[in-house]
């Protein structure tokens, strides 16, 4: 017989909101979680795991978004040919953009290098 294959799976706002507070408390999922989760929201620990890897892109993709508004914010300079197009973010050790590890799983630790959040007085 031939497998059935689901291309989109769209989500309670009950399992979202679970999904959304368990990232909020840990960016990357240990094993047993995952599978406490997913028979909690009747969900496959495929699905939870995607969700987890889908939702660490989105914050990816809102943080560059972030960053380039603020480098087209602050790009005000004499010469910009000879200058670099932002100082503060050039002055910085790459090492400052790794993300913090997960409280409840040291072990788990992807390496991405992403943060979440840059607050930044002037």
């Amino acid at each position: 017989s031939p497998k059935t294959i689901r291309y989109r799976v769209v989500y309670t706002d009950h399992q979202r909101l679970e999904l959304e507070k368990e990232f909020h408390y840990s960016r990357y999922i240990t094993i047993r979680r995952k599978t406490e989760l997913a028979a909690n929201l009747r969900l496959s620990e495929r699905q939870v795991k995607i969700w987890f890897q889908n939702r660490r892109a989105k914050e990816r993709k809102l943080f560059k978004k972030k960053m380039n508004q603020f480098e087209g914010a602050g790009s005000v300079q004499s010469d910009s040919s000879s200058a670099s197009p932002n100082p503060v973010c050039d002055s910085v050790p790459s090492s400052f953009y790794q993300p913090p590890p997960p409280q409840h799983a040291p072990n788990c630790m992807q390496p991405n290098g992403i943060i979440s959040e840059v607050t930044v007085t002037i």
